[in-house]
């Protein structure tokens, strides 16, 4: 009993050692874990911190890379420096040329050809003396648009009449009209009394022709003349102011003044030299240094001073200029050559008046008008035959053998000066 008791008791002493192995084992094995598992989670914070701190390093990183690289840029960029904007003044003459331009572009050639015609106006209407502008007048202006219209004595009766005349007549007109006075129909005493110049300024000077430009120029403005086929450039001993050329550029020039400045345009006549072309072929043979000396520095004079923007060109024939017995007003050599090239002129070129014999007894009325505009005259002044002028340079134009630019050319000389007060009252606003 003894020996069971004793045996008994060894096994349970087994069992005891044995359990208290299990539970030290157990508490290892949980130790372990435990340690394995508190090692993971200090390693995942390490890497979580180290990540989020890296992730911030990046971004801080990059953002500052492209600040650098912006910066970087910008210095790289060499900055020229800045173009200054000129800003072009619109002038006058830029607002003149607009209006020619525009006017031109609108105009059939027909009236373009018209326009380069001065004619009286008996040739326009048809009648036998034209006093007063009616239904007549308005039928034949909307058929040609004339340039100007040249009046007479036989036109002018009254002061009264022959400003309702003028007045009429230019409201009639498509475009604006040059109206003329001659320097011959100025001489009569009945247009003299009738435009109020009775007493006449002997000129002998500069001053008593500027005080006759202001006195003529004043008369024919008021009644609605704007226009004067005036002064005469004549060194000759038959002239009205001598031979001296000194003496006859002051009084030509200050003459054109004091009609310019009265607001009527001056024609000087006649281009290169005066003469009696009226019943036949005329010729000077004066050499042609001995006119370059006088007779051009008489016109170049008025032409520098701004005095003259026209010039009438006398039917005259020079062969020291034009190197025939043709007569100026159709030869290219001396109007494009000698009053375009050689004296600068860019002013209105016209011809003298196309009813002389010098120009009757060799051309007919359209060849006459062709052969002016071909050697560079702006406009035909009295032809023989309008109509058949006027059908001859638009022939001429349709063919091309006169084209339509140098057409343009010279009413572009026209208009700028017709136009002109048109500029004056956009610029004051009217």
């Amino acid at each position: 009993m003894a020996r069971l008791d004793e045996q008994d008791l060894d096994e349970k002493r087994l069992e005891r050692r044995q359990k208290r192995k299990k539970a030290e084992l157990a508490a290892y094995i949980t130790l372990v874990v435990l340690v394995i598992l508190i090692a993971g989670i200090a390693v995942a914070s390490v890497y979580l911190v180290s990540g989020v701190i890296l992730n911030r390093s990046d971004k801080a990183a990059a953002q500052a890379s492209e600040e650098i690289s912006e910066e970087a840029e910008e210095a790289a960029v060499i900055e020229s420096p800045e173009e200054e904007t000129v800003v072009e003044e619109y002038t006058e003459e830029d607002m003149l040329d607009e209006i020619v331009g525009t006017v031109l572009s609108e105009m059939s050639v027909e009236d373009k050809v018209a326009g380069l015609f001065i004619v009286t106006p008996e040739q326009l209407t048809g009648v036998e003396t034209a006093v007063k502008a009616g239904a007549g007048t308005q039928e034949a202006l909307t058929s040609y648009a004339v340039g100007g219209i040249t009046y007479s004595p036989k036109n002018i009766k009254s002061g009264e009449q022959i400003s309702s005349m003028l007045g009429t007549t230019v409201s009639m007109s498509k475009y604006p009209l040059f109206t003329v006075m001659s320097s011959q129909s100025m001489e009569s005493d009945q247009v003299r009394e009738v435009i109020g110049i009775t007493d006449e300024t002997e000129i002998t000077d500069a001053e008593s022709a500027f005080e006759a430009g202001t006195a003529e120029g004043t008369a024919l403005f008021k009644y609605g003349f704007n226009f004067a086929v005036a002064p005469l450039v004549d060194l000759s001993e038959s002239g009205p102011y001598g031979t001296e050329p000194d003496k006859v550029k002051e009084i030509t020039n200050s003459f054109a003044e004091g009609l310019k400045g009265s607001g009527v345009l001056a024609c000087a006549y006649s281009f290169p030299m005066n003469g009696d072309s009226l019943t036949g072929m005329a010729t000077n043979d004066k050499e042609r240094d001995d006119i370059v000396v006088n007779e051009f520095e008489a016109f170049k004079a008025a032409f520098d001073s701004g005095n003259l923007q026209a010039v009438m060109v006398s039917n005259v024939s020079v062969p020291s200029l034009s190197g025939d017995n043709t007569p100026s007003s159709v030869s290219e050599k001396v109007i494009t050559d000698e009053l375009r090239g050689t004296l600068g002129f860019d002013g209105i070129i016209i011809t003298s008046a196309f009813t002389d014999g010098a120009i009757t007894e060799y051309y007919t009325s359209g060849e006459a008008a062709v052969e002016a505009i071909k050697a560079g005259a702006d406009m035909v002044y009295i032809p023989e035959n309008f109509s058949e002028a006027y059908e001859g340079v638009l022939a001429a134009v349709q063919s091309g053998s006169v084209s339509e630019a140098r057409i343009d050319e010279s009413l572009k000389r026209i208009f700028r000066v017709k136009y002109s007060d048109k500029v004056d009252q956009i610029s004051q606003g009217n």
